[in-house]
């Protein structure tokens, strides 16, 4: 079994970091969240919206970005966000407008207009990024946010996530990068072998850990150790 007995709750103006170490089940809960996995019990609310029993209308409250975003490569960054918009429904108009708006969140203005195919590996995930960001999602799944990305893109991401989170949004991030996660999150979730063993704010997890001063890489570790329980 991929994961066992999870049940998590994400606020609006939360950002909760998913850790664990590979094949722990952290891409299978967030393919069971986002709907393209179907959980064989249990049940997944977004925004008080079933995702099994209306998934078209809870979908839509979504923004995902997986840690290996898939773009049209003979589509300019442009095309591709005004096919996403248009896939959730956000009328020509707005599109523009929020295309214009999200493209100074990054540096893409100079790339924008030219094939996915000659892009970098950064700029396609900054591509994505913007992209889960367009309908404007109630809550936004990242996968790996910062991976690919120069150092000046990362804090740009890191600003981003936090804005979206004190504008009312909430956010679930999946990665390794444990300093990131300590910089960004309000709470994570250590998944080991499919099942939640820890899960809080860092002070609360150093309480639990008796380690006082604890990083959360100090955190990951002992928690995740075999001896631990």
């Amino acid at each position: 079994m991929a994961v066992q007995d999870l049940s998590l709750e994400i606020a609006p103006k939360e950002i909760y970091g998913l850790i664990g170490p590979n094949g722990a089940g952290k891409t299978t809960a967030v393919k069971m969240i986002t709907g393209l996995y179907r959980p064989t019990r249990g049940r997944i609310l977004i925004d008080g919206i079933d995702l099994g029993a209306q998934p078209a209308v809870a979908k839509r409250l979504l923004g995902y970005m997986p840690d290996e975003p898939f773009i049209y490569e003979r589509m300019t960054g442009r095309e591709f966000l005004h096919l996403v918009g248009e896939l959730y429904g956000v009328q020509a108009s707005e599109r523009t407008r929020r295309i214009d708006e999200l493209l100074d969140l990054y540096t893409l203005r100079g790339v924008v207009d030219g094939y996915v195919e000659n892009y970098s590996r950064g700029n396609r995930q900054k591509l994505a990024i913007l992209a889960s960001l367009l309908h404007t999602p109630r809550l936004l799944i990242v996968d790996e946010p910062i991976v690919g990305l120069d150092p000046e893109s990362a804090i740009k991401t890191r600003d981003l996530l936090k804005a979206f989170a004190e504008q009312g949004g909430g956010a679930l991030i999946c990665t390794h990068t444990l300093p990131f996660a300590e910089q960004v999150c309000h709470r994570v979730g250590l998944l080991k072998d499919g099942r939640l063993i820890g899960e809080g704010d860092l002070p609360t997890l150093r309480h639990r850990a008796g380690l006082p001063d604890a990083s959360l890489e100090a955190l990951y570790l002992h928690f995740t150790s075999a001896h631990v329980r």
